[in-house]
C-alpha cells in the first residue's frame, strides 16, 4: 500500500463489511474495525478535513480546466494550518486498522493517493518538494474532476456509513438468525446499495405505506390518517438522510401489519 489515509482505509474496511454481508455473517473483527475507524475520525479534525476534501474532489465535476484547477487548489489549501508531522501523526492512527501489505483492485485508490501527494507536497519544505510527483498527482486529480461522474461516490456507495454500521451491528448482536428474510434483505441492501438503488427502495416503501393508509377504515381516526398521508406524499428522497428515511418507512409498514 503506497500511502495510508482516511480514504484508502475507509475503502478497505467498507469492502470487508460488504463481503461479510454477502456471506450472511458479520464477524467481531469487522465490527471492531468499523467502530474504531468511526471513533478515530470523530476525534480527529485533520482526518475529518481529509475525508471532506477527498469527498469533495471525488464527487465534483467541473469541465472548465481553470475552474477545476482552482477548485482543487482551494481544497488542498485547507490544510495550510497543519504541518506534515501533524498529518502523519493522525495517519499513524489508521495504520493499525488495516494490513499495509493488502492489495485492493480499485481505481479510486489512484485518486486517493494523488490527493495524499498533493496535500503532503503542499506542506513540504521547499528543498524536499518532488515536482514530478506533484505534476503526476495534480494531472490525475484534474482529469478526475473534469470527468462526468456516474454517481459512484465515496459517501453514498462504498464508504462506511455510520448509520448502517450501527443498524447492522445492533441487528447482528440480537442474533442474525432471529431476523426474518425481509429484514435480512433490507440490511444487505442498505449496506451495499448505491444511490439509485436506495432511491428505488425509498419509493417502494413510501408507496406501499400510502396504499396501506388509503385502505384503512378510518373509524374516528380520519384526522390522523389524513395527516399521515399528507406527510407520506410530501416525503422526497434525500441521499443524506436516505437510510434513516427508509428505516422509518419500513418500521411504519411493519407496524401496520
Amino acid at each position: 500500500m503506497e500511502n495510508v489515509n482516511v480514504g484508502i482505509v475507509n475503502l478497505i474496511i467498507a469492502n470487508e463489511l460488504k463481503n461479510s454481508f454477502s456471506k450472511n455473517e458479520l464477524n467481531e473483527s469487522v465490527q471492531t474495525l468499523t467502530k474504531e475507524l468511526l471513533s478515530i475520525i470523530k476525534e480527529s479534525p485533520i482526518l475529518q478535513l481529509e475525508y471532506k476534501v477527498i469527498n469533495n474532489i471525488e464527487n465534483k465535476f467541473i469541465e472548465n480546466e481553470l475552474a477545476a484547477t482552482r477548485y482543487i487548489d482551494n481544497n488542498i489549501k485547507l490544510f495550510e494550518i497543519y504541518t506534515i508531522d501533524e498529518i502523519e501523526k493522525e495517519h499513524n492512527k489508521l495504520k493499525g486498522l488495516v494490513n499495509e501489505n493488502i492489495t485492493v483492485d480499485d481505481e479510486r485508490l489512484d485518486l486517493y493517493n494523488s490527493i495524499h501527494t498533493l496535500i503532503i507536497e503542499s506542506l513540504n519544505d521547499y528543498e524536499k518538494i518532488n515536482v514530478d510527483e506533484i505534476h503526476e498527482a495534480f494531472t490525475y486529480t484534474l482529469n478526475h474532476v473534469r470527468t462526468p461522474k456516474n454517481n459512484k461516490t465515496l459517501t453514498n456507495d462504498d464508504s462506511i456509513n455510520e448509520s448502517i454500521i450501527e443498524i447492522a451491528i445492533d441487528k447482528y448482536n440480537q442474533k442474525y438468525s432471529s431476523l426474518n428474510e425481509e429484514e435480512k434483505s433490507l440490511i444487505k441492501k442498505l449496506a451495499s446499495s448505491n444511490e439509485r438503488e436506495k432511491r428505488e427502495l425509498f419509493e417502494s416503501y413510501r408507496n406501499e405505506n400510502i396504499s396501506i393508509f388509503k385502505g384503512i377504515e378510518e373509524n374516528g381516526i380520519e384526522e390522523k390518517v389524513s395527516k399521515t398521508l399528507v406527510k407520506l406524499n410530501e416525503m422526497t428522497f434525500n441521499k443524506e438522510t436516505a437510510i434513516d428515511d427508509i428505516l422509518k418507512l419500513y418500521e411504519l409498514k411493519e407496524g401496520l401489519k
